[in-house]
Formats: structure tokens, sequence, C-alpha cells
């Protein structure tokens, strides 16, 4: 009898101990075949791994505070960072950078190009996939529930203050004192030795932007009046077309940001078998080119968008902040509202669903008048390279768009975004045949490098197609072109260029991955000019500038500020001379441009972040 008692007493106890016990050992289970799946397990140190686990220990902490039971928490728990672990994996394949709290609310857009890359499941998904089943089972089966309500408001009270406890001490105590932080140059870098969950905690820090020091609206309005009376007293010189009696006005202003347009040659050297953008290196008669800083590298289009229709440059928003979800307000003062006000109507064109980077509502908030998104191209058969409209497709929008005005001196204003050479060179297409490829010790090896090259001899084709269209053009027309961003191909391929691993490159010389080039090219004369290299927030000031345009006057300081500092970027700020100065630098004393520096950040916090915008600054009268 002894002897049976003893026995139904260690089943009672088993699954009194099983449940607490699956229920310790779920953070620890998540974390590590979280990290197997991602192939960061063996380079993470045993310090990150823990903070990893404690912060997964939170998410099953709180969702069973929520649910009451473990037969809740653990499955929904293990299958959500299960989920994201598959998308972190395969986001990291498609663009070489991690899954950052921005991306959420880029859902859409990212559902919009998935089509377009190769999903390729690797065994430790599968591995993982079928231990997150099995242990869900297993909890499954020894469960911890809380019972009656009494009980659960304790825990609930209880587990919240330890939750809050632990967010407070973690961003006020472990951050500082372990020197946690991003590598924002490379974010890959810092979530394949942190930790995807860890660096993601740590990321939250970076979404916050305080107000600069010493900002204030009077600090504004002092600035206002100090453009002015500089501006009165150079007279004007700040023009770079020479004397107004001699400005032609362009009645048809088009502005075309190539997705993913790059000359690979500024990132370093090799060869190929043929030219890949022959006429727009020959161009140089009534033409201003140059190389422009864009502010992303392989992804993130809108943001460079950003720079060139408002100014403001993303080194001084929140850092890896979408622009588009947040920052353009209704009535945003912008290249668009400034051409409305001097009787331009206002087209945007792009050839995918208008929700892709928020731009449905930021165009609207712009002031754009019409907005002829996917349908529009849709409707008319617009013509396919891969999956995407072509270049080409198009340019043929945007002649239609002209020759449908209601009388040819309407003045007209368009604002193109291509997308014929997105990412996802891997796969190969009947519509789209191979044309370029590398040649010397490269020959063979970088395929998406081969299909970049090939679009970009295709992109040359259709913009000397548009070119000649206008070149006989009995209206005075503009045509500005430039790259959002470098294209995402193989690593590899860009350490071999460069000579030497990505992360051995300094900070300063990392501009080379942030380079496109632009072309300002007339029907009527202009003078030829190359600019060198330039940020992408001076851009649209040159535009109206060359365009012999009013401008207001935060756009009269953009032209002033490029003389001294030609390039403002996340990176750093490199002066005439070529000096670099990192951020922290450029805002101290060390540089010579401290103040410009000082009073630029004041006016880009009033135009994208403060609600109390001082419209004088950033519009006409």
């Amino acid at each position: 009898m002894p002897k049976a008692t003893t026995q139904c007493s260690r089943k009672n106890t088993f699954p009194k101990v099983m449940g607490p016990l699956l229920l310790i050992l779920s953070p620890v289970f998540s974390y590590v075949f979280f990290e197997y799946v991602t192939g960061n397990l063996s380079q993470i140190a045993p310090k990150l791994a823990l903070l990893n686990i404690i912060w997964i220990s939170m998410f099953y902490l709180a969702v069973f505070l929520i649910g009451g039971t473990t037969r809740i928490a653990i499955p929904v728990v293990s299958f959500f960072l299960f989920a994201v672990s598959l998308a972190e994996t395969f986001v990291m394949d498609f663009r070489s950078m991690p899954i950052m709290l921005w991306d959420v609310l880029a859902f859409r857009t990212a559902m919009t190009v998935a089509d377009n890359y190769v999903f390729d499941p690797s065994i430790e998904m599968a591995v993982a996939g079928i231990a997150v089943l099995l242990w869900d089972i297993a909890c499954w089966s020894f469960p911890v529930q809380v019972k009656g309500w009494r009980p659960r408001l304790i825990l609930a009270a209880g587990g919240s203050a330890g939750i809050a406890a632990f967010i407070a001490v973690f961003f006020l105590q472990v951050i500082p004192s372990m020197g946690l932080e991003i590598n924002m140059w490379e974010m890959a870098d810092t979530y394949e030795r942190a930790g995807y969950i860890l660096s993601t905690a740590v990321s939250v820090r970076y979404m916050v932007k305080k107000r600069p020091a010493g900002y204030s609206l009077a600090k504004l309005r002092q600035l206002c009046g100090q453009i002015q009376e500089e501006l009165a007293l150079e007279e004007g010189q700040t023009k770079t077309t020479g004397p107004g009696d001699d400005i032609i006005h362009p009645v048809n202003l088009i502005c075309i940001m190539n997705e993913s347009l790059s000359d690979l040659k500024v990132a370093g050297d090799f060869t190929t078998d043929q030219p890949y953008l022959p006429f727009i290196d020959s161009l140089t008669e009534n033409t201003v080119r140059g190389s422009l800083c864009v502010p992303v590298f392989g992804a993130m289009t809108s943001n460079t968008e950003f720079e060139f229709l408002l100014g403001d440059s993303m080194a001084l928003l929140p850092t890896n902040v979408i622009a588009y979800q947040f920052y353009v307000r209704p009535g945003v003062c912008s290249l668009v509202s400034t051409l409305a006000s001097q009787g331009y109507y206002s087209v945007a064109i792009h050839p995918y669903p208008g929700q892709n980077w928020n731009r449905n509502k930021c165009y609207q908030n712009m002031g754009f008048d019409e907005f002829l998104e996917w349908d529009a191209f849709e409707a008319t058969g617009s013509e396919l390279l891969r999956d995407y409209v072509s270049d080409r497709g198009c340019y043929w929008k945007i002649i239609d768009t002209v020759e449908n005005k209601e009388t040819p001196e309407d003045r007209l204003f368009i604002f193109n975004v291509t997308m014929q050479n997105h990412g996802g060179y891997e796969e190969q297409f009947d519509n789209f045949p191979q044309e370029v490829s590398l040649t010397g010790p490269l020959a063979g090896r970088y395929p998406k490098a081969d299909q970049y090259l090939s679009l970009m001899k295709e992109s040359d084709r259709a913009f000397q197609e548009l070119l000649a269209y206008f070149e006989d053009h009995p209206e005075p027309t503009m045509i500005v072109m430039f790259g959002d961003h470098q294209p995402g191909l193989e690593d590899e391929f860009y350490d071999e260029i460069a000579g030497r691993p990505s992360v051995e490159v300094p900070d300063a010389e990392r501009l080379m991955w942030y380079q496109t080039p632009f072309v300002i090219w007339t029907n009527y004369p202009q003078p030829a000019m190359d600019m060198g290299e330039l940020g992408a927030i001076y851009l649209s000031s040159y535009v109206l500038d060359l365009a012999g345009l009013d401008m207001p006057l935060y756009n009269q300081f953009l032209l002033r500020m490029s003389q001294d500092l030609p390039v403002v970027h996340p990176i750093g700020c490199y002066a005439r001379d070529g000096s670099y100065y990192s951020w922290e630098q450029a805002q101290s004393a060390q540089c010579p441009c401290q103040s410009l520096v000082q009073d630029y950040g004041y006016m880009v916090y009033n135009h994208s972040m403060d609600t109390r915008t001082i419209r004088e600054l950033f519009a006409l009268p």
C-alpha cells in the first residue's frame, strides 16, 4: 500500500514540475532556434546571449499574463519568433540588412515586391520548424495556468511591474554600462554578433530624436532675418546661371528618380564586355552633371526621394526611420509647393501601387495635383521588363502627359519614380536577355551583378530615347535624372572591387557606396558643368536655380551651405576641400562650418518634426 501511494504521488508531481520547467526553458529554446535559423548562434557572446534570452522571457511573461496559461503563451510566442527568424533570414538574403522596427510600417511595400525574389528555405528552417512544433506539443501536454480572477490580477500586477522595471534598468543602466550600440554603417554585423532580439531592443533608443540644443522659434525667426539680410547684400550673386535676362524658364520640368541607377565603378574597379552607360557618360551639351550622395544603400528608396523633394537630411531625423511614414504632414513645404506657387501643375508618376512607402498620402500632403500609379500603367498595357514596368514605359507616360496639356504654354512639373531596376536580380527572365557581363577575374562569378549591369544598359538606352524626343520639342524643357541608391548585389562583389572587406573601410571612405549619377539636361542652351559630389539635399535647390525660378529662404540657405559643405550625409559632412567630419565633429568646434551645421539642424527640426513650422522660411511669400 505505501508503494502504490508513492507511485501515485510521483505521477501527480511530474506534470507540476514539467509545466513550470518547460515555461522557464522556453525562452532559451526560442533563442537557440531563432539564431540557429539566422546562422548567428555561434557568433554571439554568452553575456549577449543571456540578454537575448531575458528579452524573450519578457515576451513569454507578457503573453502569459494576458492569457493566464502556457497553452496560449508558449505557442503564440514561439511561433511568432520562429516566423520572425524566417523573415529576418530572407530579408538579410535580399538586401543584406536586418529587419528594423520601422520596416513593420513598410510591410505592404515589402509584400508588393516579394514575388520578385527567390525564397529558398534551408534545412535549418525545416529543423527549427519541426522542433518548435514538438516543443509546443510538449508544453500543451503539461500546462501551467492561473485560475481565479484574484490570483491572475495579482500575477498581472506583479509581472507588469517586473517587465517595466527590467525595461527601465535595461535602457538606463545596461546599455550605458555595456556600451551597447548599433553600428549604423554595418547594421548586419551588429545583429549577427549581438543577436536579433537584443539588437532590436537597443535600436529603440535611436527612434526618438531630441530637440537640438538651443532650438527655439525665436531662433528660427532670427535666422530668417539673417538670411534675408545676407541675400540682400549679395544682390543675387548666388544665381549660378548668371544675369536674370539670360535665363530661360522651362515650361516642362521633368524630374526622374531612377530605381537603383548607379555607376558601380565609384565603388571599385572592374571591367565589362561592353559599356553599360554609354549615352549618359557621353552627355556634355546643355548638361549639368555630378555624383549624387544619397542617404541609403540597397533599399529604402523613399528616403532619397524625401531628401530631394524637401531638402532635409536623413542624418538629422531619428536613425533608420522611413521619413515618408512620419514626417510628410499635410501642407508640407517642398519642391512641389514651391513650383505650384509659380504656376506649375504637378504630376507624380510611379508604375507601382501608390501605397508603397506611403506615397499616396505623402504626394497628397505635398500638394501634387495628380498621381499616376500602377492602375494608369496597367490600363494602357505598358511595356514590362522582368516583372516591372520598364523605364521606356515610364517615359512614354511622361511624353503622353506633356502632349495632353490643355495648352502648350501651361507649366508642368513631373516627378517620376521608376521601377525597372528594382532588386531581385537572381532570377532569369525571358523578356530580359543578358546583354552586359563582367570580364577578367570577376567573369561568371556574380550573376546578380551581370543582370544589374544589363539593366543599366537598358536604362541608358531608354534615357537616350527620351532626350531624343525632347531635343526638338518646341517647349523649353528641363529633364533631371538621378539614381535613388546603389543595388543590393553580392556582398563579395562589393568587397572584391573595393579591394578589401567592407568592415575594414573607414567611415570617411564609405561614401563610395552612396553615390549615384545625376544629370540636369535642357533642350535649350545652358552652360555645361560637372559639379562633382553633391548631397541629395541640395539637388532640388540647384534645379530651381538653374531653371531661374524663385525659391524660399530655406533653399537659398542650402545653396549657400553647399559651397562650404557640398555633402551632408548620415555618414558625416564633407567640406569643399574634401575634409571629412563625423557628425560629432561637425557639431563641434573642430569643424569650421559648425554654425552652418547647427543652423541647418534647427531648420530641419522645424521643417520635419515641429508642428509649428515657420512657413516664411520654407515657402515663397
